[in-house]
């Protein structure tokens, strides 16, 4: 079976860290990335964990992207919750898990 041929034209995110002044400081830009369903077995899971998923997303594979960096995408902030590296695809895509960050919690730029 051939394996499935990812996109990434849904839009572009970037990936940041916290620095010691509580702000963001990207450590990678310009990810085009490609929107996934969050399944119904996703969200239950999330929940039974207490937690949720308000938004998955595939980009291109980085393996040095870890949970709890900071996705940027379409104006929102999002903690990165999971991260999957997935080879099985065309190409090889890195799958986040993205939790929206509550407005009180935003964090501004360096």
């Amino acid at each position: 079976m051939k394996p499935k041929f990812e996109e990434f034209n849904d839009g572009i995110l970037d990936i940041c860290d916290v620095n010691g002044e509580d702000r963001l400081e990207k450590v990678k830009q310009n990810l085009r990335y490609g929107n996934e369903n969050v399944g119904i077995i996703r969200h239950y899971a999330a929940r039974a964990a207490d937690t949720r998923v308000d938004r998955v997303v595939h980009i291109l594979q980085q393996k040095d992207i870890r949970p709890h960096q900071i996705a940027v995408a379409d104006g929102e902030q999002y903690d990165i919750e999971k991260t999957d590296h997935i080879s099985s695809t065309m190409p090889p895509v890195t799958k986040l898990s993205l939790i929206r960050m509550e407005k009180h919690r935003e964090r501004e730029f360096a």
